[in-house]
């Protein structure tokens, strides 16, 4: 009886065309219907740690499907770019492939759905695109393109799915997938500092201090970015910068960020470490004029990274 109505429906909306002087409209019967088809992505782990390159992957998990339970897929290929965000694209490298998963190697997981267990290396990347750590900068990010072939020959990318199949939880169709490149810090440290000073020889001042915080800024405990410039040459006076005042590590490069309860801005002339990385020196000035040579040293048994400047 459903056929009979669905045909009959059919029959109608053609005639009225016909009626009408309408071009007349094609109807896609469901057993000639075209199927779409994507991989799920049902899990991720792993990172790309700048410090680290030959041991870092991102680690996924997929499984397949279309109209016959991934079956009439032939393959899924991925290629990749770099994206540089450091130097306004300059560094950035065009699409080239990577990998080509074909159906047989596909999987039947514990779900029983067709899977693939995919390994992207930081090493593969590098070596797909022909470049090195030295082209390459923390915080820009690799893009990677997905997409699917069936046997019929269609494609299925992320220019041709929906954006509901890409952000759906009940779809997670994986086309694309953005893997950033971190620079894992950990500057959190108890130390002593000797600082000399903008007024000379007594300008210079020691005194224990602490770096916290996360996400690669920190605050100098009791917020004296001066670490005792002020108290020493101002003749012992007890004001301190304060303000938003942090260290920020991005992979290694130390800056100042924030200002100063009295908008001051700093910035290190030079960053360096000994070499037994106990002692960090930050020569450093603001935008008053207020300069110092402070030299952090680790008194918490800790070092200092090797490659900080």
């Amino acid at each position: 009886m459903k056929n009979l109505k669905k045909q009959f429906t059919i029959f109608i909306a053609f005639f009225s065309a016909i009626a009408c002087g309408e071009p007349e409209v094609p109807v896609e019967l469901f057993d000639v219907m075209k199927y779409g088809a994507y991989a799920r992505k049902m899990s991720q782990t792993g990172k790309f740690d700048f410090f680290n390159i030959s041991g870092s992957s991102v680690d996924l998990h997929v499984e397949y499907y279309d109209e016959a339970k991934g079956a009439n897929i032939a393959e899924y290929d991925i290629d990749l770019e770099y994206v540089d965000l450091k130097t306004g694209g300059a560094k950035s490298k065009a699409r080239t492939g990577l990998l080509t998963i074909p159906a047989s190697a596909f999987v039947v997981n514990s779900d029983g759905y067709l899977s693939s267990d995919i390994s992207l290396s930081f090493n593969g990347a590098l070596a797909a695109l022909g470049i090195t750590a030295a082209d390459i900068d923390g915080g820009s990010y690799f893009r990677y393109h997905m997409t699917i072939t069936k046997k019929d020959g269609s494609v299925y990318s992320n220019e041709n799915t929906g954006p509901n199949m890409k952000s759906s939880n009940a779809f997670r169709a994986l086309f694309y997938l953005d893997v950033s490149i971190i620079c894992p810090s950990d500057l959190v440290a108890s130390f002593d500092a000797s600082t000399v000073g903008w007024c000379g020889a007594t300008g210079t001042y020691s005194g224990s201090w602490e770096l916290a915080g996360a996400d690669n800024l920190y605050k100098v405990s009791d917020g004296d970015f001066s670490y005792g410039a002020y108290f020493a040459c101002y003749g012992g006076w007890t004001g301190k910068p304060l303000g938003t005042l942090k260290i920020q590590d991005a992979c290694n490069v130390l800056s100042a960020t924030g200002a100063s309860q009295w908008s001051e801005v700093y910035m290190f002339n030079s960053v360096s470490v000994n070499a037994s990385t106990t002692t960090l020196t930050l020569d450093w000035i603001n935008d008053y004029g207020e300069a110092g040579v402070s030299g952090l040293t680790r008194n918490d048994g800790g070092t200092w990274p090797a490659g900080l400047n």
